[in-house]
């Protein structure tokens, strides 16, 4: 495969700034009519915009969750770029350049992909679940039993430990660490912090920099956490953890937060008109068919589904 020429590569860092502006700005019709008039200004800007949605439908032929932490929420156009160029879009140099990638997701024993649930059975009988987007190293030792969370989000289900004496078991993130005092709880990195949601028993949270910080949450609690702080306690959400077996399940939750958990667990753009982005949705929606979810959305609620390509779709109020 050839390079690009130098006034593609143009085309394509803008459409790169474009991608991350879509889903990084909050949606609205004049960002949506300005991007669609730098669509139809030149062929090349349709041919780099391609480009980018090529790109998008790579993602679930890429083993080990390669570009998923840049393009899954951009938040500039560098990052955008990174993953066009790791993928051959910029080099030609095609999809082994995954093969030289350092980051350590990307080398973890258990990783997921976009849309990708897994669950694994540990060593000393526990469970641990990958929520999409998700990758971990098992660390077991004589003295511990120790999850590093480098990205995503996971489910555990701790058992007794079969060696006596007793093993300790934690989570670390680059957050910090919990201990599971006999329970089942989730896990999860988002915007720079951790977020801890106990379904059963106790945890014990130790921030990175604060480990004189400690924190107990239990069942029915969640606790958001930095290297170097805590977030008050706040009621665990309706339906956390049921993303395990495969459900969305939300209570007057605004649209908009909907479709942010939805869109992980899917390529491209999903959002709403602002108009919309307020409107109370309750219900159980299946994370493995997202069409079947948006149609589900638009029989039971005053919205439509509007598609200008397969990987870019916004829901927007329903005309009578």
């Amino acid at each position: 495969m050839n390079a690009p020429s130098e006034a593609n590569v143009r085309a394509i860092h803008a459409a790169a700034d474009w991608y991350a502006r879509l889903r990084g700005e909050p949606s609205t019709p004049a960002l949506e009519q300005a991007w669609r008039d730098w669509l139809a200004a030149d062929v090349a800007h349709r041919q780099a915009w391609q480009r980018v949605e090529a790109v998008c439908g790579e993602f679930k032929r890429v083993p080990g969750e390669l570009v998923l932490p840049a393009l899954g929420k951009p938040s500039s156009r560098r990052s955008v770029l990174r993953s066009l160029a790791l993928l051959g879009v910029l080099s030609g140099s095609g999809l082994l350049a995954y093969r030289q990638a350092p980051w350590a997701e990307w080398r973890s024993d258990y990783r997921t992909a976009t849309g990708e649930r897994r669950r694994i059975e540990l060593a000393d009988g526990s469970q641990l679940t990958l929520n999409t987007r998700s990758a971990v190293d098992v660390r077991f030792s004589a003295d511990q039993r120790l999850i590093e969370l480098h990205a995503g989000e996971i489910l555990i289900r701790t058992q007794r430990d079969p060696h006596t004496p007793a093993r300790p078991f934690m989570v670390h993130t680059e957050h910090g660490r919990i201990q599971a005092l006999g329970t089942q709880f989730t896990v999860r990195i988002e915007a720079g912090r951790t977020t801890v949601g106990v379904l059963e028993k106790t945890v014990e949270v130790r921030p990175q920099r604060r480990p004189d910080l400690v924190q107990r949450v239990t069942a029915g609690e969640q606790l958001s956490f930095s290297a170097s702080d805590s977030a008050p306690l706040h009621a665990l959400e309706i339906g956390a953890g049921s993303w395990a077996s495969g459900h969305l399940v939300v209570v007057e939750r605004p649209l908009a937060e909907v479709l942010a958990e939805l869109s992980r667990y899917r390529s491209g753009y999903l959002g709403c008109d602002p108009a919309i982005a307020t409107l109370k949705i309750s219900g159980a929606f299946p994370l493995d068919d997202s069409e079947q979810t948006l149609a589900a959305l638009s029989e039971s609620f005053p919205l439509r589904v509007e598609r200008f390509t397969p990987y870019w779709i916004r829901l927007v109020p329903r005309t009578i």
